[in-house]
């Protein structure tokens, strides 16, 4: 079942979204996730969490819902899901409103958090390199690892993997699709060539 809690004709998202991380060990077999498929002004969103933190979210345009919440299941080994919408709408009307707080769980290698973390300290409306990005954590060589590490983000949107561009200003790549980057790209007011941003 779609939640449709949001007015189509939104006024402009604000830019006071707040997201705190929680890191916790890789969840255990059983573990019960709250399930929600939201219809929002970029398009369906299929968004999973629990206790308050929002643990998967993606993007049902270019990718059928099934698939985007199979997606998400993967990286949650012998989780359950149960439909509980109501859980999960603070944190996406959070989103599409760009103002409020969202609680975040991400579980990955040191590599991952480094980078995930820091994509959150990107300002909304700009967009930074992926070379940028790899400076930015110490690692200027590792430039595939880091481009690797913001496709594998679990929770797209909260955590901004689409503020991150090529260099040449081309839009890159978008584990939803690129045309769901675009969207959220031009919501925010973000020019897709990346400004010299400094170091964060």
């Amino acid at each position: 079942m779609t939640e449709m809690l949001f007015d189509p004709n939104p006024t402009p998202p604000g830019d006071g979204l707040r997201i705190t991380v929680t890191t916790l060990p890789a969840a255990q077999a059983g573990v019960v996730l709250c399930l929600g498929q939201f219809d929002t002004p970029l398009g369906q969103v299929v968004a999973m969490g629990a206790s308050g933190l929002l643990w998967g979210l993606g993007f049902a345009g270019e990718t059928p819902a099934d698939q985007v919440l199979a997606d998400l299941l993967a990286r949650w080994p012998g989780a359950r899901t149960v439909p509980a919408p109501e859980a999960l709408a603070p944190a996406i009307q959070a989103l599409v409103a760009g103002r409020g707080d969202i609680s975040v769980r991400l579980s990955g290698t040191g590599f991952q958090l480094q980078v995930w973390r820091a994509l959150i300290q990107v300002p909304r409306g700009q967009v930074i390199s992926y070379a940028t990005l790899a400076e930015i954590i110490g690692r200027p060589r590792a430039l595939r690892a880091v481009g690797t590490a913001v496709g594998q983000n679990p929770v797209s949107w909260a955590v901004p993997c689409h503020r991150v561009t090529r260099s040449d200003g081309r839009i890159g790549g978008y584990h939803w699709g690129a045309s769901v980057k675009r969207a959220l790209l031009a919501r925010e007011g973000a020019s897709i060539a990346p400004p010299a941003l400094a170091l964060l």
